[in-house]
């Protein structure tokens, strides 16, 4: 028998085919060039077919006082460029739909560097890198024909979910994913350290009990039907683990890729941040390029701080008038599986919401007592406010923080405080969100002038007009039927 040489022609084929592809490759990278000041890092990423359009180039550093990650997208050419990093090594590689993470590479700026992106052995692979929202889509909703809810004893949806909208709103920002990204790693999978259980609806109802917030899930469960919504989340959990995936999203398109993310580490890994301001929002020109501060709400009792253009990060500690100030989240329901017992949220303060004047003071809603008000707050008192709707509690009060003195001032408020945000007026009124029945404020103009708390704020049950004559009259109470002749009183300002 006569053996044919197909299988040595074949291999030179492919050999060929093989150069063939690595000059058109390096032609093509020749072709999408990228122009580069010395503090720029570029290139072009390509894959096995060329060109990588709309995936992540990645480069962080730890050289810097504090964490750097600079983040751009290739264009459809492949082609990308990382700008003003400061001259240090970075760590960088790829990463897009489609795709596994590449091998990281050292790089410094001022460099070309051209990557090679890693195409995802399967579908499983690749949905790792997909949004939480992603993920979440596969939650299978009760359908619309469930509502209203018939209760524990029906369908179990709770009576106060009245349609499906109402049920899908809770979840998303009533509830759940007001503090959780819901469908990343650690909510869509049961951590082992959680423990055995005989069901996964078991395994979430334990969950859900775990560490600083467990307190507040469990009633917010209730909101939807604890047992179907145990059962609900427990299916998603259990088809996700049997390797069912979400739909693949689209890479970056259009503008999206002009965006380039610069992210800093700057707080600690047992505090969260919660919100950050950078400047006065009535003239945005305040504070250019200076401190970013933070608000780490019920975590920690500080303000984190960062120095954008020096990559520094501090703090600025945070103080209550009152030692007897409790933390304000102290208990936990159950262990944690990532901390245990301990109890990691210590804040007192409980910061939310900071916000810049215009002399760059960072003022900011914070606890500074327990929540017993004052008697100028209380029925009797010859404040004006106070003789129209006295208030016996309040949570937050406020605080200032000057960076030229660096020091923190108290103020005191019979109103709780939530968000904050200043009037444009001649008084720069502080207008405040959380106070219950009431909205409150403080003259700030008067408060720098004089340092008089209570002659300074004011508050107002909200009142409607509804006998319609344009004028504040007697009100009938909340739960009170209308009254042609009188005013409505709102029993909750937002």
């Amino acid at each position: 028998m006569t053996r044919t040489n197909t299988p040595t022609l074949t291999f030179i084929a492919a050999v060929l085919a093989g150069v063939t592809l690595a000059l058109g490759t390096a032609a093509a990278r020749q072709q999408a060039s990228v122009t580069l000041d010395k503090d720029d890092l570029g290139g072009v990423v390509s894959g096995a077919k060329g060109p990588e359009a709309g995936v992540w180039v990645i480069a962080e550093t730890t050289e810097l006082p504090t964490k750097l990650v600079k983040i751009a997208v290739t264009d459809d050419r492949g082609r990308y460029v990382i700008p003003d990093m400061p001259p240090v090594k970075y760590s960088v590689w790829v990463r897009g739909y489609g795709l596994v993470d590449s091998p990281k590479v050292q790089a410094s700026p001022g460099t070309t560097l051209n990557l090679n992106a890693v195409i995802a052995p399967n579908a499983h692979a690749a949905a790792q890198y997909y949004p939480a929202g992603y993920w979440l889509s596969m939650l299978r909703v009760p359908p619309a024909s469930d509502f209203p809810g018939t209760g524990p004893a029906g369908n179990g949806i709770s009576p106060n979910m009245k349609n499906q909208a109402d049920w899908v709103r809770t979840v998303k920002s009533g509830t759940c994913m007001a503090c959780h990204q819901l469908g990343n790693k650690a909510t869509r999978e049961i951590p082992a350290e959680l423990g055995a259980f005989s069901s996964t609806a078991q395994a979430w109802d334990r969950r859900l009990q775990s560490g600083q917030a467990g307190l507040n899930m469990i009633p917010a469960l209730s909101q939807l039907g604890r047992e179907r919504a145990l059962q609900l989340f427990a299916d998603w959990t259990d088809r996700i683990k049997a390797g069912e995936v979400p739909p693949v999203p689209p890479r970056p398109q259009g503008i999206e890729r002009n965006v380039v993310i610069t992210m800093w580490d700057w707080a600690d890994p047992k505090a969260y941040l919660h919100d950050v301001v950078s400047t006065d929002r009535r003239n945005p020109s305040v504070n250019a390029n200076g401190l970013l501060y933070g608000a780490l709400e019920l975590s920690a009792d500080y303000l984190p701080v960062l120095d954008p253009k020096g990559h520094e990060a501090g703090r600025v500690p945070l103080t209550v008038r009152d030692p007897n100030t409790s933390p304000a989240n102290p208990k936990i329901a159950a262990p944690s599986p990532y901390w245990g017992e301990e109890t990691i949220w210590t804040s007192k303060n409980n910061v939310h919401n900071p916000m810049l004047d215009e002399k760059g003071r960072v003022w900011i809603t914070s606890a500074i007592r327990p929540g017993d008000n004052p008697a100028f707050c209380k029925e009797g008192s010859e404040h004006p406010s106070a003789k129209l709707f006295p208030i016996q509690r309040s949570g937050r009060q406020l605080a200032v923080y000057d960076p030229k003195t660096r020091k923190l001032t108290h103020i005191d408020t019979c109103f709780g405080t939530h968000h904050l945000m200043f009037a444009e007026d001649a008084n720069h009124t502080l207008w405040t969100s959380g106070g219950g029945q009431v909205v409150g404020w403080l003259n700030r103009k008067m408060f720098d002038e004089t340092g008089d708390e209570q002659k300074s704020q004011g508050w107002t049950a909200l009142i409607l007009d509804a006998n319609g004559n344009g004028k504040r009259d007697a009100y009938v109470e909340p739960n009170e039927p209308l009254d042609p002749a009188k005013d409505k009183r709102f029993g909750c300002a937002f």
